[in-house]
């Protein structure tokens, strides 16, 4: 068996006389090079968004991490203002003294105001009596009208 004719020539994988190759590109061809376009275009959109998605989480994770700081910066600067607070609560028992000295020295002010306008009311009728022997002034000396009595702002009366 030595004729050389019997024997099957290979071309890649199959025999010649089984397969062709065709002188153009089949239809196929065309269609699998948009589909890899396309594939390259949707990896591009992909890619791009996992990447939008890591930043926008790392920053989500910023503002988280920011939100809880602050909210315990907040929580020890409200317990400071408690303690604050409580001293100024227990401080006003040296302040109801000073508010009842105070209420005590507006009643005297007004004692003293009604005591100098009837010492006014009591002193004009000489007064203008004088007033009229004098030369330098013929003008009657006329006292203010007593005003309404009015008890001083928190006063028990």
């Amino acid at each position: 068996m030595s004729d050389k004719s019997h024997e099957i020539e290979f071309e890649g994988a199959y025999p010649k006389s089984a397969y062709s190759p065709p002188k153009e590109q089949p239809e196929y061809v065309e269609y699998l090079e948009k589909a890899s376009a396309g594939l390259k275009t949707v990896r591009m959109v992909v890619f791009a968004g996992l990447t939008t998605f890591v930043i926008l989480a790392i920053y989500g994770y910023f503002l988280i991490y920011q939100l809880t700081r602050d909210a315990a910066q907040m929580t020890v600067t409200m317990q400071k203002m408690s303690v604050t607070m409580a001293e100024m609560h227990s401080d006003m028992q040296y302040m109801r003294p000073m508010a009842e000295n105070l209420d005590q020295m507006n009643q005297s002010m007004y004692r003293m105001t009604m005591s100098a306008r009837n010492m006014d009311r009591a002193i004009s009728p000489p007064m203008r009596a004088m007033n009229s022997f004098m030369p330098w002034g013929n003008e009657p000396y006329i006292a203010q009208p007593p005003a309404a009595y009015l008890p001083p702002p928190g006063s028990r009366r």
